[in-house]
C-alpha cells in the first residue's frame, strides 16, 4: 500500500526540499552558506519522505497470511550477555531476544502440541547452561534415545562427562543409582511417600487412612534416624508388615523423643496372647493400617525399580545436584509403566523440593550461580498439585522452573485452581503451535488484545424523476444526488489471533516476556543420534556416613517371617 502526503511530518519534508529548489535559484549563487543550508534541508526533506516509504516496502512483517506470517516483536530487553540466556530470533528483524537471569527464576511455561519444539528450546537452554558450567534437571517423560545421546554429547563436547547423572528405570545398567527416601527429616520423607496415595480432600475416610499412615511414617522413619541406620524401600516394605523387624528396629532406637514417638505409635497395636498373656504386635492390625503403603513400596523395592532404588549410598543426591551446579538426566517410561513412572516422578518431584528448601536457607553466594534450571518435558504426564508450591519458592533458592505441556487442560486436570497457580507463577510463556481450538483460544487470551482503528469508506449516489400526474406541459422535476463519507472506528482484536497460533511453523513460537510479544524462531541444534553416541555411567561410589550402619532387613528377611 501506498503512503500518501499527508500530516505534518510530510508537510516539513516538502518545505526543506522547497528549500533546497530555493537554494538553486541563481539569485543565491556566490553565496555559500544558503546554498548550503538548502541542500541539508533538502536532504532532510527527502529522507523524510523516502525513509519510512522504504522501510514499509521492505517491512518483513506479514500478517495477512494463514501461514508463513510475521507478526511484529516488541524491542528487546536490553541485557548482557554473560547474565541472560538466549530464547530464539525474532521473524521479523533477527534479532536475538535474551532472558535475563532474574526473570529466567520467575519461571517459563512450554505451551503446544507435540512437535512444535518444546524439547528442541529445552535442549537449547540446557546446552548453554552446560557451556556457563550451570547445573539443570531434564526430566524427559517421552525417553527418547535421541535426547539422552543429545545430552550426553553436550556434556563430552564441553568436557563436563563426569557432572552428569543419569536416572534410568528401565534400564538400571545404564543409570546411577537413587534413594528418594535417604535423604530428609522424617516429616519430608513422610510427605514424599504420602505423594503415593490420591489425594484424599472431599473423602473423611481415605483422609483419616493418610493421615494415619502420615503418623506412622513419621514415628517410623523418626527412630532409624534416631538409631542412624540407613534403609532403603525394601526396608521398610518389611517393617511394615512384620511385627518382628519393628520389635527388631525399636530396640536399636535410643531414648528420646523419637522413640516414645514410636513406642506410643506401636502400642495402639499390641495386645495380650490369650493363651499365654505375652503382648505382641497385632500384624493384621497393623496390616490394615500400613498394608496399603507397604504395597506401593513393594513396587520400588523389587525388579529393576529395585536395582536402582534399594541403595544405601546412593549416587544421585538432589541437594548436591542444586549446590554443585551439576546435571541430572530422568528419563520416565510414562507409556511402559505409567503408574510406576508416575509415583517415581512424584517421590522425584518431593525430593527436589526438598532440596529446594534447603538451599533456600543457604546465603545468598552459595545457591546456584547461574540459576539451576530444571527442564520439565510433557509434564501434564506426571503433575501434580504439590508443585503449585514448587513454583511459588524456587525463585529464592535461585532455581528456574521451565514446564512443558501440550495443551492448557493437562493443568485444568489436576484443578481449574491449580491451572490459575502455575500462569500466575510463569513470567514467560513461549507458546508453539496448537492442535485444538479451547488452548489456542486461551493462549490469545493470555497474550492479549491491542487497539486498532479501522477505516470505512462509504459512497452513495442518487437520481430521481418525478412529474404531475396530470400536465398540460412536458415539462417535470428531475434530480440527482450522492455523498462520500469516511469514518474511523476503534476496535479491540487479539494481538495474535487463535488462528495464527495453529497456524505456526515447527520451531516457531510466541514469547510472552513480561507484557512484550515477541514472533521467534527457535535454532535447531543439530547433534549426533543414539546411533552413534554410547553411554556408560561414570560411576561415583559414596561411603556410608560416619556413624551411621545399614539396616539390612532385606539379608534377614527369613528371621522375621510369621511363618
Amino acid at each position: 500500500m501506498k503512503r500518501p502526503l499527508l500530516g505534518a511530518l510530510d508537510a516539513w519534508a516538502l518545505l526543506g526540499i522547497s528549500g533546497g529548489l530555493a537554494a538553486a535559484s541563481p539569485w543565491l549563487a556566490g553565496l555559500d552558506l544558503p546554498v548550503l543550508a538548502g541542500l541539508a534541508t533538502a536532504a532532510a526533506g527527502g529522507a523524510a519522505l523516502a525513509v519510512p516509504r522504504l522501510r514499509r516496502r521492505y517491512d518483513r512483517v506479514d500478517e495477512g497470511d494463514k501461514e508463513g506470517f510475521v507478526v511484529k516483536s516488541d524491542p528487546p530487553l536490553q541485557v548482557t550477555e554473560d547474565r541472560s540466556i538466549l530464547l530464539g530470533y525474532t521473524t521479523d528483524r533477527n534479532i536475538p531476544v535474551r532472558l535475563p537471569y532474574d526473570l529466567l527464576t520467575r519461571h517459563a511455561a512450554l505451551i503446544g502440541a507435540s512437535g512444535g519444539g518444546k524439547t528442541s528450546l529445552g535442549l537449547l537452554l540446557l546446552w548453554q547452561q552446560m557451556a556457563r558450567g550451570g547445573g539443570w534437571t531434564f526430566i524427559d517423560a517421552k525417553i527418547e534415545a535421541d535426547n539422552l545421546a543429545s545430552v550426553v554429547h553436550m556434556a563430552r563436547v564441553l568436557g563436563r562427562e563426569s557432572d552428569l547423572y543419569v536416572l534410568d528405570i528401565s534400564d538400571p545398567d545404564h543409570s546411577h543409582t537413587y534413594n528418594p527416601i535417604a535423604y530428609g527429616d522424617a516429616d519430608e520423607v513422610a510427605s514424599r511417600l504420602l505423594n503415593l496415595i490420591p489425594s484424599a480432600e472431599n473423602n473423611p475416610g481415605a483422609d483419616h487412612y493418610r493421615q494415619s499412615v502420615n503418623h506412622a511414617l513419621t514415628a517410623i522413619v523418626g527412630g532409624l534416624k534416631a538409631a542412624q541406620r540407613l534403609y532403603h524401600f525394601g526396608d521398610l516394605t518389611i517393617l511394615m508388615q512384620s511385627p518382628g523387624a519393628m520389635d527388631a528396629v525399636l530396640r536399636m532406637v535410643p531414648p528420646g523423643p523419637e522413640r516414645m514417638a514410636l513406642e506410643v505409635f506401636l502400642d495402639k497395636y499390641r495386645r495380650p496372647d490369650q493363651k499365654t498373656g505375652q503382648v505382641s504386635l497385632d500384624i493384621n492390625r497393623l496390616k490394615d493400617t500400613l498394608g496399603g503403603m507397604a504395597g506401593r513400596l513393594a513396587l520400588f523395592a523389587q525388579g529393576k525399580f529395585g536395582r536402582l532404588l534399594n541403595t544405601y549410598t546412593p549416587e544421585v543426591d538432589l541437594y548436591d545436584i542444586l549446590t554443585g551446579n551439576k546435571m541430572l538426566y530422568v528419563r520416565l517410561p510414562t507409556m511402559a509403566k505409567e503408574t510406576a513412572a508416575l509415583n517415581f516422578a512424584k517421590m522425584l518431584l518431593s525430593d527436589l523440593r526438598s532440596g529446594v528448601a534447603r538451599v533456600q536457607a543457604l546465603a545468598r553466594s552459595q545457591r546456584p550461580d547461574p540459576p539451576h534450571l530444571v527442564f520439565a518435558d510433557e509434564m501434564g504426564s506426571y503433575v501434580m498439585s504439590g508443585v503449585a508450591r514448587f513454583f511459588e519458592q524456587a525463585r529464592s533458592a535461585n532455581v528456574a522452573i521451565m514446564p512443558g505441556f501440550q495443551a492448557f487442560g493437562n493443568l485444568r486436570e489436576v484443578s481449574p485452581e491449580f491451572a490459575d497457580i502455575i500462569l500466575q507463577n510463569t513470567w514467560t510463556k513461549v507458546m508453539f503451535r496448537f492442535g485444538g481450538a479451547d488452548s489456542a483460544e486461551t493462549a490469545a487470551e493470555i497474550i492479549g488484545k491491542r487497539k486498532v482503528f479501522a477505516y470505512s469508506l462509504s459512497q452513495s449516489e442518487n437520481e430521481s424523476e418525478s412529474s404531475p400526474f396530470i400536465r398540460a406541459t412536458p415539462q417535470s422535476s428531475t434530480g440527482q444526488g450522492g455523498g462520500t463519507g469516511e469514518t474511523w472506528r476503534e476496535n479491540e482484536e487479539y494481538r495474535v489471533a487463535p488462528a495464527k497460533l495453529a497456524a505456526l511453523g515447527i520451531g516457531e513460537c510466541i514469547t510472552i516476556i513480561g507484557s512484550r510479544v515477541y514472533h521467534l524462531r527457535i535454532p535447531y541444534l543439530q547433534t549426533p543420534t543414539s546411533d552413534t553416541v554410547e553411554f556408560r555411567p561414570l560411576r561415583h561410589p559414596r561411603r556410608t556416613p560416619a556413624g551411621w550402619q545399614t539396616l539390612d532387613l532385606e539379608k534377614k528377611y527369613s528371621d522375621y517371617l510369621s511363618a
